[in-house]
């Protein structure tokens, strides 16, 4: 079974990795994908895939499917098809799919049809509907590098959208075109009515090198049909974080105790639990302990002790990671004073998106910073506080004493941001601040700020599917 289902998926998508190793034809397909988009953003669609070639291929593909039987290669290609779209963040309802040319001569199709809920999102942020189109087909080519086939590939897409009546469209893509020698990626948009009709034709040369693939990539950009039309409901994954550090500086030990919690979503912190208890807890716990060790080391600190324990992996509630550090030889002292440094930003002051946020982001970090006795904080930073549109950067300073502050850290992210707004917000934020105070003479304590612990999962890295 496994080598029919390698001869379906061979020229399908997923097996041009393997392609050079059984022809050096060139590889040629088209696309056509059909979307009615609907008032509540929902939309059915057709996606009708032709195959040319390499001939030997085709043959191969074709000889898989009758040998399969058409039912199984259905539920395989089907299968495929919702993966696909999955890593766009979309989902499929009412799927199906036909083939035709499996036994004949000629050309090999594959026609998909379902319904993509949500297909076409609204954001409150602005008022606005968006639909975003992997015209570069980047969702099912990621995997593959043109550099190492050896011969010519070219991917003919053509996109309809066939828009809600009545609306207002206010953004399209442009024209684009980028080459370097003879590979290359060209765009061209035009509308009748409430309608858009897109071509893409993607083509890579025999030959191609990593110069040439990054110079007619180089510049990202999202395809984005933006309109105005009745308001709709949002949908929308929100990632939740909250953090406790406590630090207790004694006059030779830095004592870290921190505990982060991961809230939402809940269905990837499931998903974090199962690979964790898949892992096995104590591997993880070690792994996570060794890596943060090295960290510290590498930053100049001595770890006395440690450890790392992790809480609900196997059962209901959030997940929670809890660490202890006892650390020694790590100081920052200028002209008399030590100075600790923070980041307001919680880490989050560089994410990587093109057009905007396709989720929430909320992380609650509290520290709590004791000196021991005798010492003094001599400077703390001033409060900040940023909003933009909904989203904030907060961080409050609270003075228990000469000797105890607490900070207060909120970063919310609201669904929707532009990259713009985000990018304006974040430069407001100082990259960091400067927490000055004092230690009784002879001792050799020190922080180790909470920002030399990054949190078990990078929230920022998982909102890279769609903008």
């Amino acid at each position: 079974m496994k080598r029919l289902v390698f001869g379906v998926l061979l020229l399908l998508g997923i097996g041009l990795i393997l392609g050079p190793a059984l022809a050096l034809e060139p590889y040629s397909e088209k696309q056509e994908q059909y979307y009615t988009v609907h008032e509540d953003g929902s939309a059915n669609v057709t996606f009708i895939k032709t195959f040319y070639g390499p001939e030997n291929l085709l043959n191969r593909t074709k000889e898989s499917i009758m040998n399969m039987s058409l039912e199984n290669a259905t539920k395989l290609l089907i299968g495929q098809e919702e993966r696909i779209l999955s890593k766009l963040g979309l989902t499929v309802e009412n799927a199906s799919l036909e083939i035709r040319g499996y036994n004949t001569t000629g050309p090999l199709v594959e026609i998909f049809r379902g319904v993509i809920p949500h297909f076409s999102k609204y954001y409150t942020y602005d008022n606005v509907w968006e639909i975003s189109l992997d015209l570069l087909r980047a969702a099912d080519l990621a995997n593959i590098d043109v550099t190492k086939m050896n011969q010519t590939l070219d991917f003919d897409n053509y996109f309809v959208v066939q828009l809600p009546a009545g609306v207002n469209v206010t953004k399209l893509p442009k024209n684009y075109e980028s080459e370097s020698h003879g590979s290359y990626i060209k765009i061209e948009v035009r509308t009748e009515g409430n309608t858009v009709y897109i071509h893409s034709r993607l083509h890579f040369e025999k030959g191609a090198t990593p110069e040439d693939i990054n110079k007619i990539y180089g510049n990202p950009r999202s395809f984005i049909i933006q309109y105005r039309g009745q308001k709709g409901v949002e949908n929308y994954t929100s990632w939740v974080l909250n953090v406790d550090n406590n630090i207790s500086i004694g006059k030779d030990v830095t004592v870290l105790n921190r505990e982060e919690r991961y809230l939402k979503p809940e269905s990837y912190v499931s998903y974090l639990k199962l690979q964790l208890m898949y892992q096995g807890l104590k591997t993880a716990e070690q792994g996570l302990m060794q890596s943060y060790a090295k960290k510290f080391e590498s930053e100049g600190m001595t770890v006395k002790s440690g450890n790392v324990t992790i809480l609900n992996a196997n059962s209901t509630g959030p997940l929670v990671v809890l660490y202890h550090w006892e650390l020694t030889n790590y100081t920052k002292y200028s002209n008399g004073v030590y100075i600790y440094t923070y980041d307001p930003s919680l880490e989050l002051g560089n994410i990587s998106f093109l057009n905007r946020l396709d989720a929430s982001i909320n992380q609650t970090t509290t520290t709590r910073i004791t000196l021991p006795s005798g010492g003094k904080f001599t400077q703390v930073p001033k409060d900040i506080v940023i909003d933009a549109n909904g989203s904030r950067v907060v961080m409050r300073i609270e003075k228990k004493s000469d000797r105890e502050i607490i900070i207060h850290s909120n970063v919310y992210l609201r669904y929707g941001m532009l990259r713009k707004d985000y990018s304006a917000m974040m430069a407001k934020v100082p990259t960091q601040v400067k927490i000055e105070y004092t230690l009784p003479s002879g001792s050799r304590g020190g922080i180790c700020g909470p920002a030399a612990l990054i949190a078990l999962v990078i929230v920022p890295l998982l909102l890279r599917r769609r903008r």
